[in-house]
């Protein structure tokens, strides 16, 4: 059976992990929220709700979505910053093969991951849940084991 640690930004992505949770693999998501084999969600924890009206506000317009872009309050950095501090998503990502961002705000994340030397080097880095399905199937054809 194959490892896949699924980041996501918020609950509404989850859905797109559909044929990769129905299927004989084990993917990192909430309990009873994705139905398969699943062992841990990383979720963007939420912020105040004055701030979150504001950065609504700022999103309206390409000036406003840039800016926020730029400041420590974008949601990818969000998740990278809470990403890093958790010891048990560490861990899921050292024992997997494939780490799936699956919406754009976990990009940036899974993009560090590969980056740093404390989550691994044995897996593949994909964006989407398609994309996740091809490198388990280029796995399987090239012969490479996959986590049991």
């Amino acid at each position: 059976m194959s490892r896949v640690v699924a980041i996501v930004s918020h609950q509404g992505a989850i859905g797109a992990l559909g044929d990769l949770a129905s299927a004989d693999l084990s993917v990192a998501a909430p309990p009873g929220d994705v139905p398969g084999q699943v062992d841990l969600m990383f979720v963007l924890q939420p912020i105040p709700s004055w701030v979150e009206r504001i950065l609504t506000f700022a999103r309206r317009t390409a000036l406003g979505r840039n800016a926020v872009r730029l400041t420590p309050l974008d949601p990818s950095r969000r998740l990278w910053r809470a990403a890093r501090r958790d010891a048990r998503l560490a861990e899921l990502v050292r024992s997997a093969d494939v780490v799936v961002a699956v919406d754009r705000d976990a990009i940036f994340t899974v993009w560090k991951m590969t980056r740093s030397r404390r989550y691994g080097t044995a897996w593949a880095a994909v964006y989407g849940a398609s994309a996740a399905r091809f490198a388990l199937d280029a796995m399987r054809a090239a012969g490479k084991p996959t986590t049991a």
